[in-house]
């Protein structure tokens, strides 16, 4: 059994239509998730891909595959920021959240868990799990009382825009150069 996120075409879906979306994929017949962004709706599938699969999926809910990716992203090593940025320009959060894991768990950094911990309540928000979203803001808070990585005003803004429905500009809570240091960039 594949892991596969299919990145479906949005013209119409916030958050607050996941348990809407869900309902209509029931017959996939496969454990899935759903994170709706402003221009995109994530379907993660449990299940082989195939062109049966792809062919249900744009059927039922009527949206078109842009992208997909079967397994984990692969993250080139030292590139892991250009991705991350990318990821989060295009409001792929759980893709931005995967890249930095791996250089969190390298370091064992805890600033840079903070980052893993931002994009991972964004990703919630995306799926409309408020409570989800903002628990993972109170780690974030309680971790990062010493670290100066993040603005937590900024966070809380962009978790608030997700779950509304609009386009965020989650970078702007990041304070890149500080990222870049823990990196090892610098």
């Amino acid at each position: 059994m594949d892991r596969v996120l299919y990145i479906l075409e949005n013209k119409k879906y916030t958050p607050k239509d996941v348990n809407y979306l869900k309902n209509k994929i029931k017959e996939l017949n496969c454990p899935h998730g759903i994170r709706v962004a402003t221009n995109h709706v994530e379907l993660v599938v449990f299940c082989k891909d195939s062109e049966k699969i792809r062919n249900k999926i744009t059927s039922i809910l009527g949206l078109r595959i842009i992208d997909l990716y079967i397994g984990e992203p692969e993250v080139k090593q030292g590139k892991e920021l250009e991705y991350f940025m990318d990821y989060i320009n295009k409001e792929l959060f759980w893709l931005a959240h995967t890249f930095m894991e791996i250089p969190w768990r390298k370091y064992n950094d805890v600033t840079i868990q903070l980052v893993v911990l931002y994009m991972g309540a964004l990703a919630k928000a995306q799926e409309n799990d408020v409570n989800a979203a903002l628990n993972l803001f109170k780690m974030i808070k309680v971790l990062g009382k010493e670290s100066n990585l993040l603005n937590y005003d900024c966070v809380l803004e962009e978790i608030n825009k997700i779950l509304n429905g609009e386009r965020t500009n989650a970078y702007r809570c990041i304070n890149i150069s500080e990222l870049k240091k823990r990196l090892r960039y610098t």
